[in-house]
């Protein structure tokens, strides 16, 4: 006699959640620089994902503690909404570190610093885009 009356018995929470979830549909979105519309569509996976984890959490009748478990909304996920996420947190410290140069914590301009200090502060932006640029290769490859 089975331990359980499920159909499935080996199907984890997150996978129940998976077989639940909708995609987003393909956005159609007419900007033309390259970071604000990968904001935007990363955004909007985002989201979706947060909303639609609450649909099916609701509709499943399950509970998580947003406190306990503040990751829980990563359960189910896609692995293009994964990407997505990925690449915001990318872009939001290649933000963070190309504000470095507009707005100097030291007060010196950019164009005062030390040639070595522009020599590494240039490295790491470079490694923070490719970060983000790869991020983003990912989520389109996943989206086909």
């Amino acid at each position: 006699m089975p331990d359980s009356l499920s159909v499935r018995p080996k199907e984890t929470v997150a996978d129940l959640i998976r077989r639940h979830r909708r995609p987003l549909p393909a956005p159609v979105i007419k900007i033309e620089t390259f970071r604000a519309r990968a904001v935007a569509i990363c955004s909007a996976e985002v989201a979706h994902r947060s909303r639609d984890f609450q649909r099916v959490e609701r509709a499943l009748g399950l509970g998580f503690d947003r406190w306990l478990e503040p990751d829980c909304e990563q359960l189910g996920q896609f692995p293009h909404e994964a990407h997505a996420g990925a690449a915001l947190v990318w872009l939001s410290h290649l933000q963070t570190h190309e504000n470095q140069k507009r707005t100097p914590w030291s007060g010196v301009p950019f164009r005062s610093w030390r040639e070595d200090e522009r020599v590494v502060w240039f490295a790491k932006r470079r490694t923070l885009w490719s970060g983000f640029l790869r991020q983003m290769r990912r989520y389109q490859k996943a989206l086909s």
